[in-house]
């Protein structure tokens, strides 16, 4: 085998690396900054869903939430993993 078709054998496979990597590696943090924020949260936080609902933390368990939505104060139990992010609306 010669020599550029080992070269070129080692560029292409360095090349997908490379473009596996890049497309992987941000997924990846947002979804390590997702999980911290999750596992953070406390009683009175602002949370959205990823159904859209919105609401404030009334109770946490392990892995469930009791989320007290704004405008009826319906209590709503929802897993902690579907919580989308925190809230920083002005809403009452």
């Amino acid at each position: 085998m010669p020599v550029k078709d080992i070269l070129t054998t080692i560029i292409l496979v360095i090349i997908i690396f490379l473009i596996y990597y890049m497309s992987y590696w941000p997924k990846r943090k947002q979804q390590k900054n997702i999980k911290k924020m999750q596992d953070s949260l406390k009683e009175g936080d602002k949370i959205v869903t990823y159904s859209g609902l919105a609401g404030i933390v009334e109770k946490i368990d392990e892995d469930r939430i009791i989320l007290k939505t704004y405008p009826d104060n319906l209590k709503i139990s929802i897993e902690k993993w579907a919580v989308a992010g925190l809230d920083d609306r002005n809403i009452k």
